[in-house]
């Protein structure tokens, strides 16, 4: 199972792509994970063995995309 994840981000493009690389390193158990920082946007590639770790590591990372976009918004 795969899902490929295109999101806008502009000018924050660098230091979300950068929190999202580091959610990366850890690993989710049965998930392979890439995030590239293209121009003004950031894309994320999930690939699981299942459909419920596909879904739990989108909501993740989504999760972790929205947050960090906010947290760079308020800098």
């Amino acid at each position: 199972m795969k899902a490929q994840v295109s999101l806008k981000t502009g000018s924050k493009t660098t230091a979300i792509a950068k929190a999202l690389m580091d959610e990366t390193k850890q690993k989710l158990p049965k998930v392979k994970t890439e995030v590239l920082a293209n121009g003004g946007k950031i894309n994320i590639t999930l690939e699981a063995e299942d459909l419920v770790s596909l879904r739990a590591a989108l909501n993740s990372f989504l999760g972790w995309a929205h947050c960090a976009q906010g947290v760079v918004e308020n800098e």
